[in-house]
């Protein structure tokens, strides 16, 4: 009778053992998808999309997640970051500019043009919803050539830039067009680069296109060199005209 009763309470005490092995197999494993990124929601190709990430200057709101690194790159490096993608950029733009990646030697040229490059053309417009001609012009020789003074539009800009010969174009230099009726009046404005490729805001929005092409050659108006900020605000506030 002993017997029975001490094997008795020996299988009792096993079962009630056996409640610390629940635990163990409720519990979540951890994968590297999850590890280090409880915050975020994990993609293909190792990019997630973190709720608290804001968009600026040079990047989205997309951070990607490498395998030894799970850290975003904060706004305020987003330039430094964008310096770092320069040389992917300079091949990119070597084939839009026909050219060689030693002729692109400005960073911050680059870096500005990818960052507007296909925004939609909209009248009027100075964000990357939309944006004009001459909003863009503005924009460009202020953030790249540090131009504060630059007159808001095109037929203004070409009044208030110092008229050059096509043959003499440098990057940088503004170049002017007329795009609506018969009369030259300028309507239209883009900064060269080189090669006759000039990048601008058209209707199909910011792109790079060639002042050797049939329509841009025809309609090519003059070119102007920018060369004093001071003098080109003075002049652009003496100007009566309108323009796009």
């Amino acid at each position: 009778m002993l017997k029975n009763l001490a094997f008795i309470a020996t299988i009792a005490c096993f079962a009630t053992s056996c409640s610390v092995f629940k635990p163990a197999a409720t519990k979540p494993v951890s994968t590297p998808e999850t590890e280090g990124n409880p915050n975020g929601v994990q993609f293909i190709s190792n990019v997630s999309i973190k709720p608290d990430t804001r968009k600026d200057n040079y990047r989205s709101s997309i951070t990607a997640i490498g395998a030894t690194t799970k850290t975003s790159v904060a706004p305020d490096n987003a330039a430094a970051k964008a310096i770092e993608n320069y040389p992917a950029l300079k091949f990119k733009y070597a084939i839009l500019e026909n050219c060689s990646v030693e002729d692109l030697d400005n960073p911050k040229l680059l870096i500005f043009m990818d960052y507007w490059y296909g925004t939609p053309y909209h009248y009027g417009g100075t964000t990357r919803d939309g944006i004009d001609c001459s909003a863009f012009a503005f924009l460009l020789m202020s953030s790249v050539y540090g131009v504060a003074g630059l007159p808001r539009t095109s037929k203004e800009q070409y009044e208030a830039s110092h008229h050059i010969h096509r043959d003499d174009l440098q990057e940088g230099d503004l170049v002017f067009f007329h795009t609506l009726g018969k009369r030259r009046t300028v309507t239209h404005v883009g900064v060269y680069l080189r090669n006759n490729k000039f990048v601008h805001a058209s209707v199909s929005g910011v792109m790079i296109s060639d002042m050797n092409d049939g329509y841009y050659d025809k309609h090519f108006v003059g070119a102007g060199r920018v060369t004093d900020p001071a003098q080109t605000q003075a002049a652009g506030q003496n100007s009566t005209a309108g323009g796009l």
